[in-house]
Order: structure tokens, then sequence, then C-alpha cells
């Protein structure tokens, strides 16, 4: 957008946060600038400690897939483009038909390492920015709801002081780009929505194409967000004409931003649709890929052949146990001897199986231990009476979302961050987890915390809000903010140190 079409431009429609009662719209409240900026700057570098702790201390077999990940990174760095799959790719599943973004990002600057560090702990360390600029996104998408310095504070506290979150940001794991594309898509789209600047538009959809090569799961994601820009746009279609040819005329970012998503869109239709074409499917597995035999050299392939061979009738239950014995990985080889076992025991009293309503409530119990607590192959979860003040939190957020949201005051921001959520969790649920649970037979397969973080930011920062919403006294929002952000940070770190024995910890080689 060019100064004179920003000086032209009705305020309203700048980037300002919105406004509305209880909102603190200017940063009003007990919270000064300059406490803000002191405690923002206490809890980044404590969260920075923590992250660098954990990179160099967590033992490799720690965080989840973290092995197949780093592998895969690796093969990326050697080869310019994209690598092809072979002997040596095998044992850490597919690296064609797959979203590569991240490998290949990771390959590329793993080159950069010319400090000796072991190439695991380098990665790791690459993976901490992106952390940190998620963290920072989170607080702009916040801007454009709030101006509220105490909201900005605790939410700032608790997104840097979830336990899953926190592993998971010093781990060698594509959800740590992904996370960062989800909320820099929302936040353009929002920020589009506030200003109808047609660079930032262009910035919501460049996010949201790298993010489906980043992830296959961003792409519930990317649909809802283009949904609601449709709707918006169409809302004020004229107006919106007008700025699309305003934007595609100038000599601006034009002329490299529309090249990009064309490319972008390009190689997603690449992936997406090569895959659909071929294999029928929008994520291609490696048995479907490759042959079966090859697929058993990979950890994950070996354990889904297993168990399909069995469920399908073409092997015996005692055939499977046996090619289960022979996996080479421990923690591989007992959660495909429990899957068997528990599929058997299924099978034998049908009357155990759960229906929507019962998976439902086991979905949201393991939702929470998972990212509140640690799920990795070393579990650390928290039991459901650690959980009750959570649950409380949330409650009291939700009653506050009930009672004091109101579009004609707050705008429709706060309303669409809860359809995105709430849209994405429930497909989460009905298209992944629970098809995977009828299939598999176990609760826990495919369910983890870290599933939902992708719209784990608008979630904060909806209850931020709206948990200090439910009283206009500064007195009571201060007190509640205070005993919540306590709460959040001792279930972090302190948790961690307290829970976590020997086997967690690698010290780094001599």
């Amino acid at each position: 957008m060019t100064k004179s079409e920003m000086q032209s431009e009705p305020q309203h429609q700048r980037l300002q946060p919105a406004g509305g009662a209880g909102e603190g719209g200017a940063g009003e409240g007990p919270v000064s600038a300059t406490f803000e900026l002191w405690a923002t700057r206490l809890l980044l570098i404590y969260f920075g400690l923590r992250l660098v702790f954990f990179a160099l201390c967590l033992a490799p077999f720690v965080p989840p897939d973290e092995v197949s990940h780093a592998g895969l990174c690796k093969v990326f760095s050697t080869v310019f483009l994209l690598p092809d799959n072979g002997p040596g790719t095998y044992q850490y599943g597919l690296v064609t038909n797959i979203p590569w973004l991240y490998y290949w990002t990771m390959g590329k600057l793993l080159h950069l390492n010319i400090f000796g560090l072991p190439d695991l702990v380098f990665l790791r360390l690459l993976n901490i920015p992106l952390a940190f600029a998620t963290v920072y996104f989170a607080t702009r998408l916040l801007r454009l709801v709030t101006g509220d310095r105490l909201t900005r504070l605790l939410l700032l506290v608790l997104l840097t002081n979830t336990a899953m979150f926190s592993l998971l940001s010093a781990s060698v794991s594509y959800d740590n780009l992904t996370n960062l594309l989800a909320v820099l898509a929302i936040y353009y789209t929002f920020a589009f929505y506030r200003q109808r600047s047609g660079s930032l538009l262009v910035a919501a959809l460049l996010c949201q194409l790298a993010g489906c090569l980043t992830k296959v799961t961003l792409l519930p994601l990317a649909l809802v967000l283009d949904l609601l820009l449709a709707a918006w746009t169409l809302s004020r279609w004229r107006q919106s004409a007008a700025e699309l040819r305003a934007y595609l005329t100038s000599r601006g970012h034009a002329l490299w931003q529309v090249p990009l998503i064309l490319v972008l869109l390009g190689l997603n239709l690449q992936l997406y649709g090569g895959n659909y074409l071929r294999f029928g499917t929008l994520a291609a597995t490696m048995s479907r890929v490759l042959t079966p035999e090859i697929s058993m050299q990979d950890r994950i392939g070996a354990r889904e052949n297993i168990f399909s061979l069995y469920e399908s009738g073409k092997i015996s239950y005692m055939d499977a146990l046996q090619l289960a014995g022979e996996m080479t990985n421990p923690g591989d080889k007992s959660d495909t001897f429990f899957l068997l076992m528990n599929y058997q025991g299924l099978r034998a009293n049908p009357a155990l199986w759960m229906g929507p309503l019962a998976y439902t409530g086991v979905w949201l119990q393991e939702m929470s231990s998972t990212i509140f607590g640690i799920k990795a192959h070393l579990p650390m979860y928290k039991g459901t009476r650690y959980l009750v003040p959570v649950y409380l939190v949330l409650a009291l957020a939700l009653a506050g979302f009930l009672t004091r949201w109101r579009p004609r005051d707050s705008g429709w921001l706060p309303g669409a961050l809860a359809l995105i959520a709430g849209y994405y969790a429930l497909v989460l649920l009905v298209k992944v987890n629970y098809p995977a649970y009828t299939y598999y037979g176990t609760p826990g397969i495919t369910l983890q915390g870290r599933y939902l973080f992708p719209v784990l930011v608008p979630i904060y920062l909806l209850v931020c809000r709206y948990l200090l919403e439910l009283f206009r006294a500064q007195r009571p929002r201060t007190v509640l903010a205070l005993a919540t952000a306590l709460l959040f940070i001792a279930y972090d770190f302190p948790w961690f140190l307290a829970h976590a024995g020997a086997q967690w910890y690698a010290w780094l080689p001599q």
C-alpha cells in the first residue's frame, strides 16, 4: 500500500486494537508500559534459557519422532532440490510424496553448522527461533483484538509455559514451522480484514500455501481461513474489486508476490493433486508409494503394515506378534505389541468399543493431559486431579466469552477466532482421531495435544481476553491473571525438573 493510499484510508481500517468496554484499548490499567516491557523481557529470557537447556540436555530418543525428522533433514541436506527414496532413506519413511518445506529448509541450514556441534543439537537450536517468531506473532494477533497490557502479558505467560509447546520448541519437528505458519496465516488474514491491504491478503495466502507444504494438517486450517476471506470479501465486493485492481496495477510488491503465489500453488497441486490421482488420497503412505517389504524398514511403516496384515486377516495373531518381535526399536516394538493385544481383546469383547460420545470425553482428557503434560517417547502426563485448576481456568474463560462477547462492541474477530479453533478441533476429532480409534481400537493412537497447536494461539488469545473480561474492576482482574500465570509457570519447567528421571537427559559428546 502506498503512502498516499495510507493517508486516504479511513482511520478505523488501520491496524489498531479493537475497542470495547473492559478491553483497555489503549493499554489502561495497573500494568504500565515500563512494567510490561521488563516483564516481557524476563519472560522471553526465561523461555529462551529453558529451550536451550532442552536442546542441549534432552536425550535424542525423547522428543516425538525426532530421530526420523532429523534423519530426513540430513537426507534433504545432501541434494539441491528434492531427494528420491532409496536404501539410505527407507528407515526415515518417505522422502517423496510428503510435505517437504521443513526438511528442505532445515537441510539447507544444516550446512551452517561450522561450530562442531552434533547435527541433532544444531537442528534443535535452529528450531528455537521458530518458537520465538510464533510467540511474537501471537502478540501481534492479540493487538488486533485488544490493547490491554495485562492480557498481553498473560498470553505471553501461557504460550511460553505450556509443557508440550516448550519441549517441542527445542526439538527437531516440522510442527514448529507448521505452528509458525499457522499463526502467520491467521494474523495476516485478520490484518487484511482490518486494513484491506492487498499485500496483507497476499501474505496470508503465501503463509497458507507454505504451511500446506510443511504439514498436511494445515489443509483444513487453510480452508476455513479462505472461507472467512471469501465471506468478508463478498460482503463488500464492490470495494474489494476496486482494491484488487489497485493492487494488481501497482508497481510494488505485486510484481513478485503474485508469481510467488502461483509457484507455491503449483507445488501444492503437484504434491496433493499428484497423490490423489496416483494413490486416491492426499497423504500417501509408504506402503502405497513403495512396496510393503520396503515400508517394513521404516519404524512407523512397520507398525502399520503388521497391524494392517493382522486386521485384514492376512496373517494370524501369533504371526503378527512374531513380526513385531523382529522390530529393532524397543519403543516401536512395545507399541506394536500393545496395538495387537489390545485389538485382540476388543475382538473377543466387542462391547468394549467406545461410541462417539464416550470417545469425545476421552479425547478431551487426552488432549489436556498431553498439552499441559508431555507426550513423547518418554511420557510425563498430568492426571485429572492436577488438571482441575486448568479446567477451571478454561471454564471461566468460556463463561466470559459467552457473557461478554458482543460483536457490536468487540467486532467479529473474537467470534472468527472461536470459529477457526472450533472447526479445526472438530476436523481433528471427527476426521482423524475417531477414525483412527475405530481402526486400531486404541484411543491414544494419533491423539496428541501438539496436533492442536496450529490453533493454540487463537485458543489462548480467547482464554486470556475473556478470562479477564469476567471482571470490570482492576483488582480481581489482576489477581486472576497472577494466579493463572503462576499455575502455568509451575506446571511447565518446575514440573519437568521434578518428574524427569535420568533417562530424559543426555550430555554432549566430548
